[in-house]
């Protein structure tokens, strides 16, 4: 039988990584999420992960899955409704799998930063896999612990957890390339010099990135290598917002300017959602929907962490992944020329 992965969260920056790669490694692909269609050139199921019965209805797609990708997410301000409804999420489409009567081997699913506490703004560093959890709750601790108990059912697991994501999607809350792509697309249009829009301290902390290649041939390996457990999951380098920023500038052809704080999610997705619109009328742009390219907050908070931030990739070394061994500058700019490409923002060279 064919190996089949479904891809759970298949249109955001981290399941289209994995869908990519998966495709490229010669696996049958069905991705799921709330969307009516899928952006990939694939098998689609639309269903709401919190409402068991809208699974049910796929009972038969669901019964050749072998293999499962876990990256969708449900944010929430309060940490314990979030980890309560991430985790009826996760058993739900796992149980539905289970019952639809698939020979499921293997699943896979996200974490990243936040496992260690990065939402909280501080923790140990360089992060290993076997580090002590911060104060509950997180909704990463629910995932893994209902998947610490599925090996007695016959399913082993592996969690992966990235860092700061390069990769393409629309309508994400946490695309930080995108987010780049847009804040810098805006200076150009104002004539104004790039600053950094976050403070002089967080300017200067190490920080580590990871682009969505990269976690979709670690989606490949894991599956195809029965990798069981936790494994950190970066591009391999690390990095400072003070090495990156002027190579970013530059790309645009602005001058970098100096850390110089401002609220994105407001002077972006509130006060510049007409002025998109309108670049995307002069330049033919595929998305005239600011908030569908990237969300300022995002950044807000990243842009404000002051304390060094990265993981240590050792593990996964050890165990046979060969492929963290990129400059996220260089995928950084990788990611704006994808851009211009894809239509999402004008070539800087043309703007007027």
């Amino acid at each position: 039988m064919q190996s089949h992965m479904l891809v759970v969260g298949g249109s955001g920056v981290t399941g289209s990584g994995a869908v990519s790669e998966l495709h490229n490694a010669g696996w049958k692909v069905t991705t799921l999420s709330r969307s009516v269609k899928s952006p990939h050139e694939t098998a689609h199921l639309s269903a709401d992960l919190l409402d068991i019965s809208s699974l049910q209805q796929h009972t038969d797609s669901l019964a050749s899955v072998t293999h499962l990708f876990y990256a969708a997410i449900k944010p929430s301000n309060d940490a314990q409704v979030e980890a309560e409804e991430n985790s009826l999420m996760f058993k739900n489409i796992i149980e539905s799998v289970i019952a639809a009567g698939a020979d499921l081997k293997r699943v896979i699913f996200l974490q990243g930063g936040k496992v260690y506490g990065a939402h909280l703004g501080v923790y140990k560093t360089p992060a290993r896999e076997n580090d002590s959890r911060h104060f509950p709750p997180n909704l990463y601790f629910e995932h893994e612990d209902y998947a610490r108990t599925l090996p007695e059912r016959g399913i082993q697991w592996t969690a992966l957890r990235p860092d700061i994501m390069i990769g393409h999607s629309l309508g994400s809350d946490m695309n930080m390339g995108n987010l780049i792509g847009l804040y810098g697309t805006l200076c150009k249009h104002f004539g104004v010099a790039m600053q950094f829009p976050g403070s002089a301290a967080a300017f200067n902390v190490l920080i580590n990135f990871t682009s969505a290649s990269t976690l979709g041939k670690a989606v490949v390996w894991a599956a195809e290598n029965d990798k069981d457990g936790a494994y950190n999951i970066t591009n391999g380098d690390v990095c400072r917002w003070q090495h990156i920023w002027p190579k970013v500038a530059q790309w645009f052809g602005l001058e970098p300017g100096e850390p110089q704080p401002i609220n994105l999610q407001q002077r972006l997705n509130q006060y510049c959602s007409d002025t998109w619109r309108e670049l995307a009328k002069m330049y033919n742009l595929q998305e005239s929907d600011i908030n569908r390219i990237a969300q300022g907050g995002f950044g807000d908070f990243l842009f404000h962490v002051e304390t060094d931030g990265i993981f240590d990739v050792t593990k996964a070394r050890q165990s046979g992944f060969n492929n963290m061994t990129l400059y996220s500058d260089e995928q950084m700019i990788q990611h704006l020329d994808n851009m211009v490409a894809r239509g999402l923002i004008p070539d800087p060279k043309a703007m007027r």
